[in-house]
């Protein structure tokens, strides 16, 4: 049987909440957790590789971001919870994600598809490059100069500088993302040398946000310059305001609030879910098919709710032992599959015509 490029990207997505349950535990738990997320990080790569090979399919093109996203949050969202990345620039950095794909539906039921600029393959790259050097340094805060370090830091630069080497020699011109990211890789093995792991945690951390806020504030420049002109209304509007805001930033304020894994594992399951929820949206606006406000209005007004309530109730110290606080996020993820679900069956055959 022929391995396809949507075949390591479906993997990638299966695999991704073992990295998750490792985060959580000893040392050792989190250098497995560091080995697997370079490896499903490299599979982003032999994937594009691929595809490109294989030439553009629909389902690649919907497959492919929703597994980035996803990746991202099986990453950022437990060292939130852990306390390794500020709450405040993950919700900055969810908000912006699910802000840009509301937009991105908007644009596509104009016939005005928003591409992917340079800057937000950069800023893809930097996520998880950045992320995966901070992981890094959690797993080895014990033994911080080990030369497993050193070597994980410095290997990742052969790969782009193995691409500029071959470039060079077939005559070929050079990419500018792997002069990049090669340039990136360099920046990070100086700035963990000189400035230790615990700086260059919080200095890639600022990098990340600042790169995520940027390419962010590119996609807000080219949709207005395309929706300048046409008609709103005020359900867009709100629309972009609780699934682009609301609702990423609900769930991301719960990370932390209660101290169980599983309560975690519900926030990452749904923040997860409501990502490829999001993608699948694009696609049924890609076929013209027009997202009905009442559901959506629905969906993100009950899932702020419970949200909401399982904040306010673990203010009152007693949420330990007290099951209002889950089942309040429990409920919170039914009705996001409810939403899937009821779309899926609603549209299948637009879904299923893709694969």
């Amino acid at each position: 049987m022929r391995i396809t490029a949507n075949m390591v990207t479906i993997a990638r997505i299966v695999l991704m909440p073992i990295p998750v349950y490792l985060l959580y535990g000893d040392a050792e738990a989190q250098t497995w957790a560091l080995m697997l997320i370079i490896t499903l990080g490299l599979t982003d790569w032999v994937d594009g590789i691929m595809a490109r090979r294989e030439g553009p399919s629909v389902l690649g093109g919907l497959l492919d971001p929703i597994a980035d996203k996803i990746f991202i949050a099986v990453i950022y969202l437990p060292l939130t919870d852990l306390g390794v990345v500020p709450l405040w620039m993950t919700a900055l950095i969810f908000a912006r994600d699910f802000l840009v794909t509301t937009l991105r539906t908007s644009l596509m039921l104009r016939n005005a598809p928003m591409r992917t600029s340079t800057l937000a393959k950069f800023k893809t790259a930097m996520q998880m490059v950045g992320i995966g050097y901070v992981t890094l340094y959690v797993a080895f805060d014990a033994n911080p100069d080990s030369i497993w370090v050193w070597l994980i830091i410095g290997l990742p630069i052969g790969l782009p500088l193995g691409l500029i080497v071959y470039r060079f020699f077939k005559g070929q011109k050079q990419g500018l993302r792997s002069s990049v990211m090669m340039a990136l890789m360099i920046f990070a093995v100086g700035l963990r040398y000189f400035a230790g792991p615990q700086l260059a945690i919080t200095v890639s951390l600022w990098i990340i946000t600042a790169m995520t806020v940027l390419s962010g504030a590119s996609y807000l420049v080219d949709a207005w310059s395309a929706l300048k002109g046409q008609p709103g209304s005020i359900k867009e509007t709100m629309r972009f305001v609780l699934e682009g805001v609301a609702v990423p930033v609900s769930f991301v304020l719960m990370l932390g609030r209660y101290d169980t894994v599983g309560m975690s594992g519900l926030i990452i399951l749904a923040v997860s879910l409501e990502l490829s929820v999001g993608g699948l949206g694009n696609l049924l606006a890609n076929k013209q098919i027009t997202p009905r406000f009442r559901f959506i209005a629905l969906k993100s007004g009950l899932q702020v709710a419970l949200c909401g309530s399982a904040f306010v109730w673990s203010l009152n110290g007693i949420q330990a032992d007290s099951p209002v606080g889950p089942a309040c996020m429990l409920g919170a993820l039914a009705v996001t599959l409810a939403y899937a679900i009821g779309s899926f069956v609603k549209h299948r055959s637009v879904y299923l015509g893709v694969i």
